[in-house]
């Protein structure tokens, strides 16, 4: 089958200078009735003219291309073409074929049957600069690559090697992302003409990468690793939530358990809660470093047990937001809130095949939430009033239940107390407020106007709990 499609030989001509091309390759180019040259910017092109290689650059796509991208699918088509012409076609191109080569990797993709002839790379010649072992850790990305992905392509554990970066405005932009991660006086390498005569690597801090011109096409920049103690990540939250947990760990993070750490879960998304109340950003910030705290610790006890660990945490919330918009990750549409809302809750139905709408209301919740839940689920079917103002008849009617049973004593009261609550929370649903945050902007307001009361009593050397309630009443018109 390979006999019947064109063959492409693609060429590797190393980092630079014509010894480091392998005897494969050299043989192969001699060979060649003529080469595709992707780019005759290269230190060997012109010693291997001199030589008799027969030669075609390529670099016209760059200039008649409106970006890369053009560029490259003009380069990969022409050398389709000469092999589809002529049976048989050569394509050489810079340091390694495998290696930062994206017209490689689009002709691997072409009907045509590729024969890879190795090279040494640029990345081998920048590690013998640095002199570093790639089993260190190492990750490779190319200027433009790291520009578009942002710093979630960075691993900050590893040293990180940054290539082709050509231009001062290219590195402006490699630094612009690399300063979300690195501090600005982080120290930096750039290397230029790794493998050639006169390769250099010049030290500097990242703040001052871009403030000289000091970049061609042979430049790549080296940054180290950050050391641990300067990172802050998820996986070193993790790290630092096992060694707790650890022989020699921390007495009181080695004793709890799913039990014991139960009203800590609450505690901390209550406090989160009362941050947004608050709108304190700050303390917001913190709270939630807080609450994922809780879901690690738990996580790093069930990896303990055997039962689960954050992996797998992380798995099935990742699954269930993709599975669950099908109008984002999938072929769906949702032009509303309340059609997301509706097919989530359907899908999710779907998932556990409840038999009830109420299915999966967790008891555990506030009660003023698990009523609104509760409320929401039954209207979805349309078991609900159609107006706000219809539900205070029933609000009326419930506080007059409420007035009788008190009239009565008993035991019903607690019962038609809760109805009144149950009733209250359906009136604040139909207007569109929520109960939580509106009884928790009524409790501050008490307490900041309790406090108030407790300042001037203070202030005129009185004790409150000496004063009338007249009095106190008094006082609490004031503070309005």
């Amino acid at each position: 089958m390979s006999g019947e499609r064109p063959v492409v030989h693609v060429l590797g001509l190393g980092p630079g200078p014509l010894h480091l091309l392998t005897l494969e390759a050299w043989e192969t180019l001699q060979a060649a009735d003529e080469v595709l040259l992707r780019t005759e910017r290269h230190p060997c092109v012109e010693e291997l003219r001199r030589r008799g290689v027969r030669l075609r650059p390529l670099d016209r796509w760059y200039e008649d291309s409106e970006d890369l991208e053009e560029a490259y699918r003009g380069i990969v088509g022409e050398v389709v073409r000469r092999a589809a012409e002529r049976g048989t076609a050569w394509y050489a191109v810079p340091g390694h074929p495998l290696v930062a080569e994206r017209t490689v990797r689009m002709l691997l993709r072409e009907p045509v049957e590729v024969r890879l002839h190795n090279a040494v790379s640029f990345f081998d010649a920048v590690l013998s600069v640095l002199r570093r072992d790639a089993l260190e850790g190492v990750l490779l990305l190319d200027g433009e690559s790291l520009a578009e992905a942002g710093v979630r392509a960075l691993d900050l554990r590893v040293g990180l090697m940054v290539a082709q970066v050509d231009s001062r405005l290219k590195a402006s932009e490699v630094k612009t992302v690399l300063l979300e991660a690195y501090p600005p006086e982080h120290p930096v390498q750039v290397i230029k003409g790794a493998g050639c005569p006169g390769e250099r690597a010049e030290a500097v801090t990242l703040e001052e990468l871009d403030r000289a011109e000091r970049f061609d096409h042979l430049t790549t920049i080296w940054v180290p690793p950050l050391p641990e103690a300067e990172i802050f990540d998820f996986r070193r939250l993790v790290d630092i939530v096992a060694r707790l947990r650890s022989p020699g760990g921390c007495p009181w993070d080695r004793k709890q358990t799913h039990e014991s750490l139960a009203r800590h879960m609450v505690e901390e998304a209550h406090e989160a809660v009362d941050a947004i109340g608050h709108r304190d950003w700050d303390h917001l910030c913190e709270e939630l470093g807080d609450l994922l705290l809780q879901v690690v610790l738990h996580a790093r006890l069930g990896e303990e047990e055997g039962t689960f660990d954050i992996h797998d945490v992380l798995r099935l919330i990742i699954e269930k937001l993709v599975r669950r918009h099908p109008h984002v990750f999938g072929e769906a549409e949702a032009r509303t809130p309340e059609e997301v809302i509706s097919r989530w809750e359907r899908i999710k139905a779907e998932e556990r095949g409840e038999p009830s709408l109420l299915d999966g209301i967790s008891e555990g919740l506030p009660a003023l939430l698990h009523a609104y839940k509760l409320q929401s689920r039954a209207a979805r079917v349309g078991f609900d009033w159609e107006a706000p103002e219809e539900v205070l008849p029933k609000l009326r009617e419930e506080l007059r239940e409420v007035e009788e049973a008190s009239r009565r004593g008993g035991e019903d009261l607690e019962e038609e107390l809760g109805d009144l609550l149950f009733t209250v929370v359906n009136v604040c649903r139909h207007f569109r407020v929520d109960p939580e945050i509106a009884l928790r902007r009524s409790a501050r307001k008490f307490a900041a106007r309790f406090r108030s009361m407790e300042e001037e009593c203070r202030r005129k050397g009185r004790a409150m709990e000496e004063m009338s309630l007249e009095e106190l009443d008094s006082l609490w018109e004031d503070t309005k």
